[in-house]
């Protein structure tokens, strides 16, 4: 069944509400089950409507519409539902399992909408928009929270095609409906992680440590590599604590890889030696003596300094401080001195204070046996 009017007819009333709901049908609520049905049919083969759709997909969905469009159905057991999910919400696309398995089809109807289209048109609409997209998630991740002047200033230095404040706002109210990882408060944008039960403390607090603090802006390439919310800079520090916990601590090299992400995630949220040190905890990776202890303080300390902050508009502790030229170490984690000799440099522990290694025991009857 490839006509969008029988398939319409084939479902239920309530899965006609729920597509009238999604694609904003106005009047839904009182209508019978037929004049859904017509009201969507109206709608879904509305070629600006279905332009208006498509402008928003991302790459994966863009692929397989390309490929519906060109084939009378897809069969493939192992597609991803993020990749037709939003279609399917939206009447677009039609799936059914025949012999175990799986096809997807988009309605004849669906088709002849699409090619009146200007696809070259669409085209350059959706990349403008993806592009910016990326700008966006970059910077929320990057910095947790930005000014949208700020961010367009930097697309402006960084594109030959000028982003306005109106694309800007429309672009954000686009990918607020998708449900993208973004959220806006007071006028800014914001890392939707920092939206939660505590109210805008969060917010406050981070759009107060980054005032009057430089952006760390690097080139293209590398700030929308901030786009993939999983990335982050495998620095140095991160590969050193990485090593010497494999050797040393723990050989399950997933749970160490695992480890390594959570801390750099941690630092860059500003947390403290203690949360990192939990990080170990939670994962019974327990220090065996107290120069392991000592060693990994000092080598989470250098991981502290050396990680992009939000609290420092992206920059790194180590930095800023050579950004104001100040000698001044006051900002730096110095729970540790060097690494060469970490034996001398962790602070001292009172033999009654809990151990440093995160046993919970005392220190005296713990590593300073």
């Amino acid at each position: 069944m490839t006509s969008l009017p029988e398939i319409l007819l084939s479902v239920t009333k309530s899965k006609l509400s729920s597509l009238a709901s999604v694609n904003n049908i106005s009047g839904r609520s009182k209508m019978k089950k037929d004049e859904l049905a017509d009201a969507l049919l109206k709608y879904i083969t509305d070629p600006d409507q279905l332009k208006s759709s498509l402008l928003v997909t991302d790459e994966e969905e863009w692929t397989l519409f390309e490929s519906l469009l060109r084939e009378p159905s897809i069969q493939d057991n192992s597609l991803p539902y993020g990749d037709y999910a939003y279609y399917l919400e939206r009447g677009l696309v039609v799936t059914y399992f025949n012999d175990n398995k799986f096809y997807i089809i988009m309605p004849d109807e669906v088709k002849a909408a699409a090619e009146q289209i200007n696809m070259q048109e669409l085209k350059k609409g959706r990349s403008r928009r993806q592009i910016s997209y990326q700008y966006i998630l970059a910077a929320v991740q990057l910095y947790g929270v930005i000014e949208p002047s700020k961010l367009i200033e930097i697309f402006n230095q960084q594109n030959d095609e000028q982003l306005t404040e109106q694309e800007l706002t429309e672009y954000i109210d686009e990918m607020l409906v998708r449900g993208q990882s973004i959220a806006l408060h007071d006028g800014y944008i914001v890392n939707s992680y920092l939206v939660n039960d505590e109210g805008d403390k969060d917010i406050l607090a981070l759009r107060a440590s980054q005032k009057d603090k430089p952006y760390y802006v690097p080139n293209q390439e590398e700030f929308l590599r901030y786009a993939d919310e999983t990335y982050f800079e495998i620095t140095p520090q991160l590969i050193a604590l990485q090593q010497y916990v494999l050797a040393e601590l723990c050989n399950d090299e997933e749970m160490v890889e695992y480890l390594i992400d959570d801390i750099q995630l941690a630092c860059s949220k500003g947390s403290s030696i203690q949360d990192l040190i939990y990080e170990f905890e939670s994962r019974n990776i327990h220090f065996k003596t107290a120069m392991q202890a000592q060693n990994t303080v000092a080598m989470l300390a250098e991981i502290h300094n050396h990680t992009r902050m939000w609290s420092n508009a992206g920059h790194t502790l180590v930095e800023l401080q050579e950004l104001a030229g100040s000698n001044e170490e006051q900002e730096l984690l110095r729970l540790v001195g060097s690494q060469e000799s970490p034996q001398n440099s962790v602070p001292k522990v009172g033999r009654n204070e809990p151990c440093p290694c995160g046993s919970g025991l005392k220190y005296k009857k713990c590593c300073g046996k």
